[in-house]
């Protein structure tokens, strides 16, 4: 599972640092945004400091975020206002999903940091009514650049990364299907360390 105390260490600095990428940043949540409807109610899993959160929230019934961190919900509760009384945030771990019902449950730049994967996702599924809608944009470290599968474990051993699972595209699709989701649309983003954005479906009447 993610490491609460690493990420509540980087969560000053998590909150301060810009968007690596803000193209494909703004892309995905474009995406995200003709996809979600008024009457859906949202669970992100992983939310950080909420400013994904803040982005979508406008646009749906319910909107919950969750984090692992404590300190990453604190600074993300810190940028609620009263305008928005259907969004919250809150500490849980992605294998600890709050109560529904969630019509919609977003992983975003997560995946590849839970070390129970293929638990997190049986989860998600069961969350989710059928037709349940799950969205996720998953590092593929596998897919990445030579030399990260050697730099990471060296950034770990002195507390500057966190766990990450080596996934592949065709292993990440594998495990989505595997879980029983059907994969609506996909869309991959390159980079030394590439991301791919998935919209899945629990089937259903």
């Amino acid at each position: 599972m993610t490491d609460p105390e690493f990420w509540n260490k980087a969560a000053s600095k998590y909150a301060k640092d810009a968007i690596s990428d803000m193209e494909a940043y703004t892309v995905t949540l474009e995406r995200m945004r003709n996809l979600l409807e008024p009457h859906h109610r949202v669970l992100e899993l992983g939310c950080g400091t909420g400013s994904t959160a803040l982005e979508l929230a406008g646009g749906v019934d319910r909107y919950i975020g969750t984090d692992v961190s404590s300190e990453m919900v604190r600074i993300a509760n810190e940028k609620l206002t009263g305008d928005m009384p259907h969004l919250s945030f809150a500490v849980h771990a992605a294998d600890d999903l709050p109560d529904g019902p969630h019509d919609v449950i977003l992983a975003l730049n997560l995946l590849h940091l839970v070390s129970n994967l293929e638990d997190v996702l049986k989860q998600i599924f069961d969350a989710l009514p059928p037709k349940g809608m799950f969205i996720a944009k998953t590092g593929l470290l596998k897919d990445g650049a030579w030399f990260l599968p050697w730099i990471i474990p060296v950034m770990q051993t002195f507390g500057k990364a966190p766990f990450v699972r080596s996934l592949s595209e065709a292993k990440l699709v594998d495990l989505l299907r595997n879980a029983g989701f059907e994969i609506a649309e996909s869309l991959l983003q390159k980079g030394i360390a590439p991301r791919l954005f998935t919209v899945a479906y629990k089937p259903g009447a």
